[in-house]
């Protein structure tokens, strides 16, 4: 008999632990307990040495993994991008009390804080009273417009007040502007009532581009609560966009 050539004995215990292995998990552990009905005694060395060489292919095939230059990258690329600061856009944006315009219409908010007290910006630009977005997104843009009138600020000029907000964004490239939010009311205030107060508050989900503005608009801004905890607007960045 050829000492280089298998038998036909170790060929039909070959294909018998095949048939196992395929109706079977590798790391089952029902594999343990049927193969002593289904394999016999005589295949059992050679069932043996095939279990030995799998679990060595498996070791090898993880220790490559592990050592290769592309899985060391990717493991530590990931590492560094979880302990990388988070710099995903965003903007929070406080009234500036000593800058509020005159009017009872649609007006313009010019003057906002982005780096006094709560508010703060990343990756985004104010400028000119505009908040401008930096990267293409999706966003979620807020407001919150607070007015109130004391008998101690003196008469109202009138008793019927539209109290309004308008989010409005502004395109470069294509020079308009769209409304995104409004939000209000009609209010009467009464001038017998020492204290009003009336607070309006917008949120939506909007897609952005790089260079669009994004600006605040109101009505009867002498009204205006100036706190930081009253009137302020801002957005953050939520999905890339594919």
């Amino acid at each position: 008999m050829d000492p280089n050539r298998i038998s036909e004995d170790d060929t039909h215990c070959i294909n018998r632990i095949f048939k196992l292995h395929e109706n079977a998990d590798l790391q089952d552990t029902t594999l343990e307990s049927q193969d002593t009905k289904l394999i016999p005694d005589s295949c059992k060395s050679i069932k043996q040495a095939f279990r030995a060489a799998v679990q060595k292919v498996i070791l090898l095939g993880l220790t490559w993994c592990l050592s290769s230059p592309a899985m060391m990258e990717g493991s530590w690329l990931e590492l560094a991008r979880r302990g990388r600061p988070h710099t995903q856009p965003f903007a929070h944006l406080t009234i500036n009390a000593t800058d509020i315009p005159s009017g009872s219409h649609k007006v313009s908010l010019s003057s906002w804080y982005h780096d006094r007290g709560w508010a703060k910006i990343s990756n985004m630009t104010f400028s000119n009273g505009k908040l401008i977005v930096n990267q293409d997104g999706f966003y979620f843009l807020y407001a919150n417009i607070c007015f109130r009138h004391h008998e101690t600020s003196g008469d109202l000029a009138t008793e019927y007040l539209q109290l309004m907000v308008y989010v409005t964004k502004t395109s470069i490239k294509i020079p308009s502007s769209h409304t995104l939010m409004k939000g209000g009311s009609t209010k009467y205030w009464s001038g017998n009532s020492e204290f009003h107060f009336y607070s309006i508050n917008v949120g939506g989900f909007f897609k952005l581009r790089s260079g669009e503005e994004i600006s605040i608009e109101v009505s009867n801004p002498s009204l205006l609560d100036p706190d930081q905890d009253a009137t302020y607007f801002g957005a953050f960045k939520v999905l890339d966009i594919d």
